[in-house]
């Protein structure tokens, strides 16, 4: 599930800096997570940025749960540029933000993750925080509908669009590149289901009624 809208300018680049939830972020923040108790989750993973911590706490809160953070969650980082204003970048790194522009799967900002090495961090999330904790409880993941029921054991994980995409890339075998021409809207939600040896995107949607962008 992606966090709520940020209170952040698009000409700025942001990617793990902590940025405040903007006005419309702040009320979309208790009806998304009331539309996401709905799912019943079994386990809330956040990205410890408080945009997402704040969303999984809500969440957490309404079923008695704990909400639990780690920075494997994160977005992207993008290095020296982050909370720099793309404008300023052009004017002082012309060369290496054109290397970056067209090759960000593979290439990373200054300091920072290039798309490639985001996903190799999802993916170590996704073996390390939700297969390999199921596995050491006995009980595997499941996601999505069964039956048109909602399965016993799932886990809900609110992060990024940067980390979301780079799962649909992974579970679906969409280029990287391409997965980026995926619109996750804020509040948005994607479900991947395990069949007990590989994950695949079973759906996408909107769980919230306002008109965040």
């Amino acid at each position: 599930m992606r966090h709520p809208p940020i209170d952040a300018g698009s000409e700025r680049c942001i990617g793990q800096t902590n940025v405040e939830l903007s006005p419309d972020g702040w009320t979309a923040l208790l009806p998304l997570a009331e539309e996401a108790c709905r799912l019943r989750p079994d386990k809330i993973l956040c990205s410890d940025l408080k945009r997402c911590q704040l969303l999984a706490e809500a969440i957490a809160a309404r079923l008695g749960l704990f909400a639990e953070p780690d920075p494997i969650w994160r977005e992207v980082s993008f290095g020296t540029w982050e909370n720099r204003t793309w404008s300023d970048i052009q004017v002082r790194e012309p060369q290496i933000l054109s290397e970056w522009t067209a090759n960000f799967d593979t290439v990373a900002p200054p300091a920072g993750e290039s798309f490639a090495q985001l996903q190799a961090r999802v993916l170590t999330a996704v073996e390390r925080k939700i297969v390999g904790a199921w596995w050491n409880t006995g009980v595997m993941p499941q996601s999505g509908l069964n039956r048109g029921e909602m399965p016993v054991q799932h886990c809900l994980v609110v992060t990024h669009a940067g980390v979301i995409r780079a799962a649909v890339s992974a579970f679906s075998g969409l280029p990287l590149r391409n997965a980026f021409e995926l619109a996750v809207p804020y509040g948005g939600l994607t479900s991947f289901c395990w069949d007990g040896n590989h994950w695949s995107p079973d759906r996408f949607w909107r769980t919230c009624a306002c008109d965040c962008p």
